[in-house]
């Protein structure tokens, strides 16, 4: 069916319109030939093959006649082959006459040799030691040397073999007159030795044809040991006697194995570690040098891929040794680097180096990654960061440590004024000696060229700080307390050393500052904000402590005008005049602190005093039992005008009248009567908000002598009819009035400050 179908589509191809029917007879004419052309093709293969088949058979017929011609020729030499001595009369004496003969010539040319020994290994000696005194020359006398030494041991070995059945006193006399041989040719293979480690250094002194030598000489050794090693395997064959017999007059036996191929390869080795261990004295342990000097490692390799691998048989791979021999030398030495617990900073140029090892290697001198195994480090360079971080972490802990304790006992002693700067203010030494340690990690960190790396030694530095400015507050507080609790066990100077300390945070806030917008540029984007967020968190730290030396520096001033405080809106104010006290008491902190602070320290105490004097007095009035009116409203006034120029030392007196509003009110307040008392209320209210205000209101109507209960009651009853007035933005000062009548010491042990 596929082959009628097959006919259809042909025929379908020639008759494919009415037209085509007159074609048929020249389409027959064409397949005719087509197929007499096929016919042809046909028998011509088929003679092809014929003729293949025909010089196949007459191929093999010559072989089967060769194979049986060669099967005579073998019978033959089996049978000539067979033990001489049953085919040929008196072979027995034959053998023993030449057996004779040759122990005779042996004799005479031990004989010889005896004789003229002595001599050639002075002459040996004397061409060693012009050898020896040119260790990057040429080495013209190498090969002459070898192969006489070559001569002379191996007469050694056989006249030691022959020896073997002699008395122990013989052996004694003939070993100890082979020793200056011995001696010899220990010397000629420590020199070849030598040479061999040193290969670098003579192709480079311009001799690489040193290289051919020595190659010449570890393979003429080779042979010599593969032939030893042969017969003395062939020897030990017991299946095989008779083989063994036929080997028995060759010595071998006393014959050492130098293996001198793998001993030049140890030496390459060994040459790569002196010279790492040298570079590495040399330099005295500086890890940075000693990692960025390692260029003649990379210079020794292409050295010998151009110059040397040329001149050492293709089979050494010498180019290939090299590169195992330099990494393994280098792997070991690293290893016994990290072994010895190296500086946090060796740890990280050596992960630094690992990096640029690799990057070196695989890319400009294209060596497969595949040689360079073990891997350095075992491929464990990842945990050196980890590593570096920790001895970053003991080391920022160790120094810290030490310069709290040098810093805590100098502040707590206290026993002499605080250092000054050039500007007169006090300081103290940690802020520099902290930010030199800094600056140096950092430093180091960049030098690794890695983000991550900086943004973990920067979380150290972050931990650092913290821990510190942590010690700052819990010490500053305590000290404060016992100046306070018992100032009898208090050493004096605590104000000096709390603006010292202040002194010292803002420097160091402003360093932090300095090294976050250094930073900044170095680092990408993924370590950018980590970085940065480290650091403003430790840079608010310093000022958080700063601030809290200010509020305790505050608090102390406060502490010290208490008493005349207490008699404030007391019948003895009104006599006493104590804000004469509480200004000359305030005048002379002022002064100090405007002379030792720093400016931008000292407008934010300045503030905060402002703001502190204005809690303090307000509250004093808010305690007050009894206001005499309108004595109180005038002496209140009085007070406020004298605070008011005082202060004005220190700020400008419109930025001053704003602070002072309040008192201005306060005062207001006191001289309102109760007829339009609401007026002046509504508009205060409307400033600091109906809430903050209603207690202290309260507090003052209840005070004033020239109001009774009636009227108190009728007043506070219309400012509640109205609709509260909504509080401010801001907290109002009122809203920061202690509740409590012990208002001095809730300012004086709570941060009622506007931070």
């Amino acid at each position: 069916m596929a082959t009628a179908t097959t006919a259809a589509h042909a025929v379908s191809e020639y008759l494919r319109g009415p037209d085509d029917l007159a074609k048929i007879s020249t389409i027959r004419k064409k397949l005719a030939q087509e197929q007499a052309s096929i016919v042809a093709k046909l028998r011509s293969s088929a003679m092809d093959q014929l003729d293949a088949t025909r010089d196949g058979l007459i191929k093999l017929r010559d072989t089967r006649i060769a194979v049986t011609s060669i099967r005579e020729e073998m019978v033959n030499v089996e049978r000539l082959c067979e033990d001489p001595r049953t085919a040929i009369e008196g072979f027995s004496k034959i053998s023993e006459v030449s057996r004779v003969h040759r122990q005779f010539v042996r004799t005479l040319d031990m004989v010889e040799s005896f004789r003229t020994m002595y001599d050639k290994i002075n002459w040996l000696e004397g061409m060693l030691k012009q050898e020896e005194a040119d260790p990057l020359g040429p080495a013209p006398n190498l090969l002459v040397i070898h192969y006489h030494l070559t001569e002379l041991e191996s007469f050694r070995n056989e006249t030691i073999h022959q020896a073997k059945r002699a008395t122990a006193e013989s052996r004694a006399t003939l070993e100890k007159y082979f020793e200056p041989l011995n001696a010899l040719l220990k010397s000629f293979e420590d020199h070849y030795l030598r040479l061999s480690g040193g290969i670098i250094e003579i192709a480079r002194a311009g001799n690489p044809s040193v290289a051919v030598k020595i190659a010449k000489i570890a393979e003429i050794e080779g042979q010599r040991d593969e032939k030893a090693i042969a017969i003395k395997m062939i020897k030990k064959q017991q299946h095989n006697k008779e083989l063994a017999s036929k080997f028995k007059s060759i010595q071998a036996e006393s014959r050492q194995i130098k293996h001198y191929r793998s001993k030049v390869i140890e030496q390459i080795r060994n040459s790569a570690k002196t010279r790492l261990h040298e570079e590495h004295v040399k330099l005295k342990g500086d890890s940075a040098t000693f990692f960025s000097s390692l260029d003649w490692f990379y210079e020794d390799l292409v050295l010998v891929e151009d110059v040397l691998a040329a001149r050492f048989p293709p089979d050494w791979k010498i180019h290939t040794q090299f590169v195992k021999a330099y990494h393994k030398s280098l792997y070991d030495f690293l290893r016994t680097m990290v072994e010895a617990e190296p500086e946090a900073a060796s740890l990280l140029y050596l992960s630094q180096f690992v990096k640029e090892y690799y990057k070196n290697m695989t890319k400009e001198l294209a060596i497969p990654p595949e040689l360079l195994e073990p891997k350095l480090l075992d491929g464990k360079e990842a945990d050196l960061i980890d590593d570096y971080v920790l001895k970053v972490r003991e080391k920022m802990d160790e120094w810290t440590a030490n310069l709290m304790k040098t810093e805590i006992d100098d502040f707590t002693k206290r026993e002499a004024e605080p250092d000054v700067d050039g500007d007169g203010q006090y300081l103290m030494q940690g802020a520099p000696i902290m930010f030199q340690m800094i600056n140096q990690q950092t430093d180091l960190a960049l030098d690794s060229n890695q983000g991550s790396v900086l943004a973990k030694v920067v979380e150290e530095f972050h931990r650092s700080m913290r821990n510190l400015q942590s010690q700052w507050l819990k010490l500053i507080d305590s000290e404060f307390q016992r100046q306070i609790r018992t100032p009898e066990t208090a050493a004096p100077g605590l104000v000096e050393y709390l603006v010292a300390l202040a002194n010292d945070q803002v420097k160091s806030a402003d360093f932090t500052e300095n090294l976050s917008n250094r930073l900044e540029s170095l680092v990408s984007e993924k370590y950018r904000v980590q970085i940065a967020d480290k650091l403003n968190d430790a840079m608010d730290g310093y000022l958080d402590v700063a601030k809290r030396c200010i509020q305790i520096l505050i608090d102390t001033v406060f502490n010290d005008i208490k008493p005349a405080v207490m008699i404030l809106f007391t019948p003895s104010w009104y006599v006493d005049e104590p804000i004469h006290q509480i200004i000359e008491t305030m005048a002379d902190y002022m002064s100090d602190f405007q002379a030792r602070l720093s400016p931008s320290l000292f407008d934010l105490l300045v503030d905060d005093i402002i703001d502190t004097f204005l809690i303090t007095y307000l509250a004093a009035l808010k305690r007050a039992s009894k206001l005499k009116i309108p004595q109180a409203v005038n002496t209140m006034k009085e007070d406020i005008k004298k605070t008011f120029e005082f202060f004005t030392q220190y700020k400008p007196p419109k930025d001053l009248e704003t602070y002072f509003e309040c008192l201005d009110d306060a005062a207001r307040l006191l001289s309102a009567s109760k007829t339009m008392f609401y007026l002046d209320y509504h508009a205060i209210a409307q400033k600091h908000g109906s809430a903050s205000i209603q207690t202290f209101v309260e507090a003052v109507l209840r005070a004033r002598s020239d109001l009774d209960k009636s009227d108190v009651k009728t007043i506070l009853e219309g400012t509640k009819r109205k609709a509260p007035e909504p509080e401010p933005e801001y907290p109002s000062i009122f809203s920061r009035l202690p509740a409590e009548k012990s208002v001095l010491d809730k300012a004086l042990n709570m941060n009622v400050l506007r931070m």
